[in-house]
């Protein structure tokens, strides 16, 4: 997976966070027939607890190395960034946000957040 490629070459120059946010493909909501093959089944979770359960799941099963956050139950994540369904971003060390990324999975461009992470590491030094 290219963002864990990207992850593990600069994860001791940038902190790297994946923010897990409402399930994209519920059970009880938008069912793709991938899930249905995979056996991924989980409804939307309704408390912190049963979200977390699902991130830890998803992020085992699909090998993501880059330490997990959990968004809130109340999705305030989400709302403030609008990350849904996925989406890459870069906080340069002023705080302000360096690079917006298309919404994914079809809008994702791993080369272009790799370049916004090479000059934030430039700026930075």
């Amino acid at each position: 997976m290219r963002q864990n490629e990207i992850f593990e070459t600069y994860k001791d120059q940038v902190a790297f966070y994946l923010i897990y946010i409402s399930e994209a493909h519920p059970a009880d909501g938008w069912v793709t027939p991938q899930n249905l093959y995979d056996e991924i089944e989980y409804d939307q979770p309704t408390t912190e607890d049963e979200r977390a359960e699902v991130a830890h799941v998803c992020q085992a099963a699909l090998d993501v190395k880059m330490p997990m956050l959990i968004d809130s139950i109340d999705n305030d994540i989400d709302e403030k960034y609008i990350v849904w369904p996925t989406r890459y971003y870069v906080i340069g060390s002023d705080g302000l946000m360096a690079f917006n990324g298309a919404q994914g999975p079809r809008g994702l461009d791993p080369d272009a957040w790799e370049e916004a992470i090479k000059e934030q590491i430039a700026v930075k030094v």
